[in-house]
């Protein structure tokens, strides 16, 4: 009875936001250890490109370690499918999935959104969480300066965003406003489809598996723990870097900076020792902050970063469907339009990983020191409310 009493309040019930963010700091550590660490659109990009391919376009997916194939035998996009069904299970179990749908205004600003996420994410790259929070964490020098990039970039989307809020209020008529339907109906057969697709996610699992694609099973699984981490906690990326300048609220990114610091100390461990050391080291340069800050508005545009459509696209959000598609088409597209994948040509910096330039204390002093004046900022920025 004690154990379905903790799978009952781990799928039933909110989590505090530091219990998530340690999940997915611990979480993101064992996938490392397993195969990789967390990262989405990549391998969103490579769809976009396989489903050009199918048309007659043939051209190379944008990064050059995740190749062309069918999303189903590529074990990173795995990685995804797993994050959406996670998400929608919980979802399902807890009566919160619901088809949402948008005016034209809103799918205008999720494709505008995934058009931009598309494109900044070849730039920085990858996307805020690989590019950002891995990255900084991995002793990266794309990490800290992505993350300069998608503040920026968080702040020029907010404001349009308040813009467009300001116009709608102003159409509003709250005297004819009309009952809405309850957030969890209380008959809905929702929880039984929970059960069902759970099922079926473990049948999924157990295929790959019986046809010794551990690795495919391994990160399938891993995605699906993602869902539910995101989806209980309500961790968003996207708020964390919005609401500093928005509303003077940084709490959700003071726990993503404790986790980068946390975190950086098992990622030093497992590198220093020769395990994977230059993984989710990217090219450092201008390219960083141009794309972070293209990524940011396209973020906060559409709703959602790349794992954050993912979750809601589970949850229904057609606004993150939208988003997800015109992401997947425009990231695609880039070795056909710049003629090579991310990393190459004239654009790119170096991959620069710190512990070779500066070495292991300094690689600490340089990333910690970044993180304490993020941290003050964002103390600053919550000084104004």
């Amino acid at each position: 009875m004690r154990f379905w009493g903790w799978v009952s309040k781990i799928l039933l019930e909110p989590w505090p936001v530091w219990i998530g963010i340690l999940f997915l700091s611990l979480t993101n550590l064992y996938m490392f250890i397993y195969a990789r660490a967390l990262g989405v659109f990549p391998q969103m990009a490579m769809w976009g490109t396989w489903l050009y391919n199918l048309l007659g376009w043939n051209i190379e997916a944008p990064f050059p370690a995740i190749p062309v194939k069918l999303p189903y035998l590529d074990p990173h996009s795995l990685l995804d499918f797993g994050i959406i069904l996670g998400a929608l299970g919980v979802a399902l179990l807890n009566r919160e999935f619901k088809f949402r749908k948008e005016n034209l205004e809103g799918y205008f600003w999720a494709i505008l959104g995934g058009f931009l996420m598309g494109l900044g994410t070849v730039l920085m790259p990858p996307c805020n969480v690989g590019g950002f929070w891995v990255a900084t964490m991995a002793f990266s020098l794309s990490g800290p300066l992505s993350g300069i990039g998608l503040l920026f970039g968080a702040y020029i989307g907010t404001k349009f965003l308040r813009i467009e809020l300001n116009k709608a209020l102003e159409k509003v008529d709250f005297h004819s406003a009309s009952e809405v339907e309850p957030l969890k109906p209380k008959n809905s057969t929702q929880p039984i489809w929970g059960i069902i697709l759970l099922a079926l996610i473990f049948l999924i699992a157990l295929t790959y598996y019986y046809y010794n694609l551990a690795l495919h099973t391994g990160l399938f699984l891993f995605g699906v723990i993602f869902g539910v981490i995101f989806q209980r906690s309500r961790i968003c990326f996207v708020a964390a870097f919005r609401e500093i300048t928005a509303s003077y609220n940084g709490k959700l990114m003071k726990y993503i900076i404790i986790s980068i610091a946390i975190s950086a100390i098992g990622f030093a461990f497992l590198k220093s020792k020769g395990y994977q050391p230059y993984h989710m080291v990217f090219p450092a340069g201008w390219h960083n902050l141009i794309g972070g800050i293209i990524f940011g508005i396209g973020m906060v545009l559409a709703g959602g970063c790349g794992v954050g459509i993912l979750v809601r696209s589970g949850e229904g959000y057609t606004r993150s469907w939208m988003a997800l598609i015109v992401g997947c088409l425009t990231s695609g597209a880039w070795t056909g339009i710049y003629g090579y994948k991310v990393g190459q040509g004239w654009i790119y910096g170096p991959s620069i990983f710190l512990p070779d330039t500066i070495g292991w204390l300094g690689s600490f002093l340089l990333i910690y020191s970044f993180l304490f004046l993020f941290y003050l900022f964002i103390l600053w920025m919550e000084g104004k409310k």
